[in-house]
Order: structure tokens, then C-alpha cells, then sequence
């Protein structure tokens, strides 16, 4: 799989997420530009099987993180 970019995420990156079929998702790969579909399904391919569906997304809004105590840690996301 591709090391996620080292960029900063502005609106211009896109993010390819893996999402199980209990609503569990992963980030898979981002990239700092439109990637093209070719390097969308490698990375596809190159992920472990158990995946329900695939999401090609950019950012519609960008939030600053914060490290000031436990409620700020990011969790994983699931789908309700």
C-alpha cells in the first residue's frame, strides 16, 4: 500500500477509504492531487480482502486537531 502523503490535506486532496461491512472505516491512501483511476485500484487491490465498499472523497471541511486531553483523541468512525 502507498505511505500517505506527508502534505498538508487542503481541498485539493483526495482520500480512498475502506469501509467493512459492520461500518468500520479506514483510511487507505491519500494522495495531494485527482489520482487517477489506475492508482485508485491498486490500491484497491493491494488491500487486505474484507472490504464492503470503497469511498474516493475529498475534505468539505478541515478542522484543526487538538492535543489537550483524552475527549480530543480521534476515534474510529462508524456509519449508525
Amino acid at each position: 500500500m502507498e505511505k500517505t502523503s506527508s502534505a498538508p490535506i487542503d481541498y485539493k486532496t483526495h482520500v480512498l477509504i475502506a469501509v467493512r461491512s459492520d461500518g468500520a472505516m479506514t483510511v487507505l491512501c491519500d494522495w495531494p492531487h485527482v489520482p487517477t483511476q489506475a492508482e485508485v485500484q491498486e490500491q484497491i487491490d493491494a488491500s487486505a480482502n474484507g472490504y464492503a465498499a470503497f469511498a474516493l472523497l475529498t475534505p468539505t471541511s478541515i478542522l484543526p486537531g487538538s492535543s489537550s486531553g483524552s475527549r480530543d483523541r480521534p476515534r474510529s468512525g462508524r456509519w449508525a
